[in-house]
Formats: C-alpha cells, structure tokens, sequence
C-alpha cells in the first residue's frame, strides 16, 4: 500500500509539471480564510487511503493571489512550483506551475488528481 500511494503521488507532482504555464495574481485575496500554509496529510485512491508523512505537499497561498506548491522527495529535495490562486464556488483553483482544484469541507481542503485525493490541513 505504501509503494503504491508513493508510485501515484510521485506520478501526479510529473503530471502537475507537465501542465504548467505562467501567471500573475491580481486580486486582492488578503481577507480569504484560505491564505497561508497547508500540508497534504494524507491521500487516498481507489478505496485505500493512508498518512503522509513528513510534510511532502504545501502549499503557501498568499494574499496576492500568489503562493507556492512545494513537494519534497524522499531524499529530501524539494521541488518548488509557482502558483496563482483565485476563489471558487466552494473553494479555490490553483494556476501556474501546479494546476489544481481545492474543495473546502468547513475544516480542511481536497484536491483531486487523476483519481488520487489529498486531504490538506492548515499549519500553525
């Protein structure tokens, strides 16, 4: 379960690069509840789900409508992607370097990803 939760996370962060294209953030996002620092906690498909550990995605979300996604390998190089971010009928989408759609469920976010869901909780 756990090479298998690896396999689809490190497949997913090549899938995010390969999709990635510039932008500037333009709107004044200081007041949203969503700005600051959240990590994926844990990651589920197809049925199965389970914890990640050592902190392999944030995501940094500015007041800008700028942020950063950053995923951290195994070995502990980190790969930074630059990010634009604007708000959705029920959360907010990511643009840039690292394209993907948030889910707010009222305490922590979702993003899915070519069938793989990660759960992210804000940080202190």
């Amino acid at each position: 379960m756990r090479k298998t939760i690896a396999l689809l996370l490190s497949l997913m962060m090549i899938m995010m690069f390969a999709l990635a294209s510039c932008g500037g953030g333009s709107e004044d996002l200081s007041d949203s509840k969503y700005v600051g620092t959240w990590r994926a906690e844990s990651v589920s498909f197809a049925g199965e789900s389970g914890a990640i550990e050592g902190g392999v995605f944030k995501l940094t979300l500015n007041g800008d409508g700028t942020g950063t996604f950053v995923s951290t390998e195994d070995d502990g190089t980190e790969e930074v992607s630059n990010i634009t971010w604007s708000l959705t009928s029920d959360g907010f989408k990511t643009k840039g370097d690292t394209k993907l759609t948030f889910k707010d469920d009222g305490e922590d976010i979702t993003a899915s990803f070519m069938g793989v869901d990660l759960r992210f909780i804000r940080e202190e």
